[in-house]
């Protein structure tokens, strides 16, 4: 049962770890790329009169929705198989 326990950690530490990698990649691309490529982001998008910096930061709100929405998912399954581990005992 600890070896469960402690696998079920490794895997909890490994989701959040790649997460908050993709997060914080994710927001970082939009200061830096507005640092080192300001003509690119400044042009216009796909979207008419709307540029791709401002199309970037846009997405960045349904980003944060679905890295939520997948933890969310994530943890209640981790939950779960710790209540399974519990009632085993």
């Amino acid at each position: 049962m600890e070896e469960r326990v402690k696998e079920l950690i490794r895997q909890k530490k490994r989701m959040m770890t790649i997460s908050l990698g993709i997060v914080f990649m994710f927001y970082f691309i939009l200061p830096l790329s507005l640092i080192y490529f300001p003509d690119v982001m400044n042009r216009t998008s796909v979207i008419d009169g709307l540029t791709w910096a401002w199309l970037y930061s846009f997405l960045q709100i349904p980003m944060t929705w679905i890295v939520g929405w997948i933890y969310h998912n994530r943890a209640k399954r981790f939950d779960q198989q710790i209540e399974e581990i519990n009632q085993g005992e």
